[in-house]
């Protein structure tokens, strides 16, 4: 494992001995004196210290691993897949059909990497192959709706809240992910996600739902 120096108060831990969200699970649940926040990535680790207290030389990742592990959460999400507005030209791009996107989008089981971007944003990963490959919007639009289910490269994610956005956009949920007054942000890394196709009635009936 190599730890990368952000200034005095942060670290990136590299060529992780363990999963990502594993280790960040592990060293918030066991943290060691200094450490005040652990973030996972895909494959790293940002740590958050006191530096008066924290001593990256004496950090033994191994010695962190829980002995159990706290079981996976799953979360079903429901996607209106004609609500995309970037269905059509992305079953252009991938040369499927709407309906087969959509069969393929809701049949894989995704991992929770990280959350970022914006509160409650939730990197979700692995497309599977048929989908990869979806390149960012040449101009990304300047809003995007919450709730928008998106491509790009390799990943998804469902926009929480409303942001400006460059991703592929090809469905919509009706729930609610975020709601940052409440405090409620029910996806953390190392959650999975599963996908599965609703109409319209469905849509309008689950508005502002939660999952």
């Amino acid at each position: 494992m190599r730890a990368e120096a952000l200034g005095d108060c942060a670290y990136i831990l590299h060529d992780l001995p363990l999963p990502a969200y594993i280790l960040a699970e592990a060293l918030s649940a066991n943290p060691p004196d200094g450490l005040i926040e652990a973030v996972a990535s895909y494959e790293t680790v940002g740590l958050y210290v006191d530096p008066v207290l924290f001593d990256i030389d004496a950090l033994e990742p191994a010695s962190f691993v829980p002995s159990k592990q706290t079981p996976t959460k799953v979360h079903k999400i429901p996607v209106c897949y004609e609500l995309g507005p970037d269905l059509h030209e992305v079953c252009a791009q991938l040369d499927l059909s709407l309906e087969q996107v959509a069969e393929r989008h809701s049949a894989q089981t995704y991992r929770c990497f990280a959350v970022g971007f914006c509160p409650g944003f939730a990197y979700l990963g692995y497309l599977p192959p048929e989908l990869a490959g979806v390149p960012r919007r040449a101009s990304p639009r300047t809003v995007v709706e919450a709730g928008s289910v998106a491509i790009t490269g390799n990943q998804t994610a469902v926009y929480p809240l409303e942001r400006p956005g460059g991703w592929a956009l090809i469905g919509k949920t009706p729930l609610c992910l975020v709601n940052v007054e409440e405090h409620y942000f029910p996806i953390t890394a190392g959650d999975e996600v599963r996908f599965h196709a609703i109409g319209a009635i469905e849509y309008e009936a689950r508005l502002g739902g939660r999952l």
